[in-house]
């Protein structure tokens, strides 16, 4: 029986981090993977799914083309290559993170479902190892709603349909959250007719309403159908094809079937009973300092619970990584408003609170600046965004702000370093943005509390 200083369970991000970290230091480490290594994010989550975007996008700009002044003569398109491409992708990131890779690193591996016997020992499709201390990095799956018939059907997640040979002739996405809109908008614009249903009223509920209303109209522009605030009662599949029943309404009919509803927590494999961790459906919870209640076994990323961010995960195991390797504790950024991207097109960036969450608290601002004010938004044909910031009222300290429009997530970055370093919104007025850019219209949002709080007190004094 084999010991180890240190057993991760989970190579995906944040055991990736915290294995690689502790090896480095000189640990005996052994990292354990009951799937494919690199996680959700390389394998099934934001690696195919960015890259078969891009594909969606560059075959979008065709289309479009002559709002740019080209005309090119053929319409026909053959999308299936991207899959293949995507899938490439795939493998080429996952070979910098797969045993042979790890092993390099003087990670030792073993691949197998972990499956706790004691507080210390650990059993691996038979094997059995011995941590001193462990960290638990198992991740998340897709939640599958208890629709009836469903699990009769070959419906498609996130995990599955990056499989697929051919962009499908239609597609039917249950589910308007981020992973549910982002697939929908690339199959849609390589060559799938794309049907959308979500429980909710509006696609992703999370942001704000104006967002969520420009995502509808460039969803329906680009002929994606919306069944919203609709929900599936019943799924059959006949003749090769889903049948889709809605309260009310006739079935709707697709040759594939993305479930995108959300995700969970991977904690029912783990006989955690046996280690005697607490923990939920909703996850593992954990103190200030990544620990479980068991306090030489820790837990990171998407097993602890919402949100279920890659970033997050791997800022997670950067401090809990510190905690294993320094005679002190680290503990985790929890102040730290957590950023979010949706990489549909247009972008939708948000960090920190929304303008409703703002009037709640009080004594805010807001600063909206629309993409038609903004010269390279004019020179690329793409007016359609805007960045809001909400700020206290007079410091202007940045609370929150969300951007919608191309490369929204790159820039998000400014403004999240400003919200963590307390750098208020007026301060970016001063700093030189380069010209044209679309972060042209932060700085003009800045030189809006200057108009729009300074001069208000000088009217008020006159």
């Amino acid at each position: 029986m084999k010991r180890y200083s240190l057993i991760v369970i989970g190579a995906g991000a944040a055991g990736l981090v915290i294995a690689i970290g502790a090896a480095k230091a000189g640990k005996k480490v052994l990292l354990i993977e009951k799937g494919t290594y690199g996680g959700d994010c390389t394998n099934f989550g934001c690696i195919p799914s960015k890259s078969l975007i891009a594909s969606g996008n560059a075959a979008h700009v065709l289309k479009e083309e002559k709002k740019l002044g080209l005309d090119f003569s053929s319409n026909f398109l053959n999308g299936n290559s991207s899959l293949a491409r995507t899938r490439r992708i795939v493998e080429e990131v996952r070979s910098q993170e797969d045993p042979v890779a790890l092993a390099k690193m003087d990670v030792a591996t073993i691949t197998g479902t972990a499956i706790f016997k004691n507080p210390h020992l650990i059993s691996v499709d038979g094997e059995e190892v011995v941590g001193k201390k462990i960290v638990i990095a198992a991740g998340s799956s897709p939640y599958i709603p208890p629709i009836q018939g469903l699990d009769k059907t070959p419906y498609l997640t996130n995990e599955t349909i990056f499989d697929l040979q051919e962009i499908p002739p239609s597609l039917a996405v249950l589910g308007g959250g981020p992973i549910g809109c982002e697939l929908a908008q690339a199959f849609q614009r390589l060559g799938s007719r794309v049907t959308l249903i979500h429980s909710h009223d509006q696609l992703l509920s999370r942001e704000e309403e104006s967002v969520q209303t420009i995502l509808a109209e460039q969803f329906k522009k680009e002929g994606i159908s919306l069944f919203l605030g609709k929900r599936a009662e019943e799924i059959s599949y006949q003749n090769e094809r889903f049948h889709i029943h809605l309260e009310s309404q006739q079935p709707l009919v697709a040759k594939a079937l993305l479930v995108a509803t959300g995700r969970r927590p991977n904690v029912s494999e783990l006989n955690l009973e046996a280690a005697g961790v607490n923990y939920s459906e909703k996850g593992i919870p954990v103190d200030a300092y990544g620990r479980t209640n068991q306090k030489h076994i820790w837990a990171v990323g998407d097993i602890t619970g919402p949100p279920f961010f890659t970033h997050w995960a791997e800022n997670q195991a950067r401090s809990v990584l510190a905690s294993l390797l320094l005679p002190f504790k680290k503990k985790l950024d929890r102040k730290q408003a957590i950023p979010r991207v949706t990489f549909t097109d247009p972008e939708i960036a948000s960090v920190g609170l929304t303008e409703e969450e703002g009037k709640k608290i009080g004594n805010t601002a807001v600063y909206t600046v629309p993409f038609t004010r903004v010269d390279r938004a004019l020179t690329t044909g793409r007016t359609e965004g805007f960045v809001k910031i909400i700020t206290k009222k007079w410091s202007s300290q940045i609370l929150g702000c969300t951007i919608v429009g191309p490369r929204a997530g790159e820039m998000l970055g400014e403004l999240s370093l400003a919200m963590k370093a307390k750098i208020p919104l007026r301060k970016l007025a001063g700093l030189i943005h380069p010209y044209p850019t679309y972060n042209q219209a932060i700085r003009k949002a800045a030189d809006l509390w200057l108009t729009q709080t300074v001069l208000s007190i000088f009217k008020r004094k006159k």
